[in-house]
């Protein structure tokens, strides 16, 4: 009697990729368009798909609000997080990765609403977010150029206090922020 093998995991064939990139896309401009609450049969039909379609690759809410958190974080967050990482000033790298991601909030707001009602935002998803973060932040602190108190935590909280600028007014917030980093910066002595 032969051992049970692993399951072979199977790519998608091309027409269900298609799909699940299109209910992708559809939830990321419905949630964001429409708020947390959109009706998910809405997310198909501006997908093009039957809502079993959507149902088959996703189980609820839930499951699609994950998914699209995570395709955003893999398509906009880690690619921001990488160019910052090849930056050599580390100031102009740390400073970049905030303005990039302040933008990015205040322009998935819907997105980030409803990630964080089903509770979508797990550990592992913020250790993909906050170790490259510290990464830059060390490495600021390491030439000099940023406070030496500061803590990888903290960057969210400027990015968050930033966001709260623009929910007020949205072209004012690249100056808020820019006097959050101000108050980062190493002082001499």
């Amino acid at each position: 009697m032969s051992a049970p093998s692993d399951p072979v995991i199977r790519p998608l064939r091309a027409d269900a990729a298609r799909n699940h990139a299109a209910i992708l896309a559809a939830a990321r401009a419905a949630l964001e368009a429409d708020g947390p609450d959109v009706a998910l049969e809405e997310v198909a039909r501006r997908a093009g798909v039957a809502p079993s379609t959507l149902y088959r690759r996703f189980a609820g809410r839930d499951d699609l609000v994950t998914a699209v958190l995570e395709d955003y974080v893999a398509e906009s967050v880690e690619p921001l997080l990488a160019r910052a990482a090849a930056v050599e000033d580390p100031w102009a790298a740390l400073t970049g990765v905030l303005e990039g991601l302040v933008d990015g909030v205040t322009r998935h707001r819907g997105l980030l609403a409803a990630a964080k009602a089903v509770g979508a935002f797990t550990p592992e998803l913020a250790d993909r977010t906050l170790a490259p973060l510290g990464d830059l932040l060390r490495r600021g602190q390491a030439a000099g150029v940023v406070r030496g108190d500061l803590e990888p935590e903290d960057l969210f909280v400027v990015v968050q206090m930033a966001v709260v600028t623009a929910e007020r007014d949205a072209r004012r917030w690249p100056r808020y922020l820019n006097l959050l980093l101000d108050g980062m910066a190493a002082r001499p002595g």
